[in-house]
């Protein structure tokens, strides 16, 4: 693997405070049933967060699984991707829209081009 495929830490967006921030301050996009925060950073990278809940996702194997597909495709996708946003992805609920890989990216795509992330 070489440097320009991996997902360093520091791309990940792990404060409460963070993922808050963009909640409170961010612009939402939806497309049923995840939902992207997306927020202007000062950093010249972007970072991402995920948020699955165990009450609209029971199963630990499938919330872990989503977690994995959603990593994926930006770790794919970031060099499409503008840089300096905070991106926070909120799943709903496990539905055949997110059942595979391919349907994960078209997803992640879609709301990256709505939010204006994608370059």
């Amino acid at each position: 693997m070489t440097s320009d495929e991996n997902f360093p830490k520091r791309e990940h967006l792990l404060k409460t405070k963070d993922f808050r921030k963009a909640y409170k301050e961010g612009r939402v996009f939806k497309k049923w049933p995840v939902f992207l925060y997306a927020i202007p950073n000062d950093l010249c990278m972007n970072r991402i967060g995920l948020s699955i809940s165990s009450r609209n996702i029971k199963l630990a194997t499938r919330r872990n699984r989503v977690k994995r597909l959603f990593r994926e495709a930006y770790r794919l996708n970031r060099r499409r991707l503008l840089k300096g946003f905070d991106l926070v992805l909120v799943v709903k609920q496990y539905n055949e829209k997110i059942s595979t890989y391919k349907d994960v990216e078209k997803v992640f795509s879609g709301l990256a081009k709505e939010s204006g992330v994608a370059a």
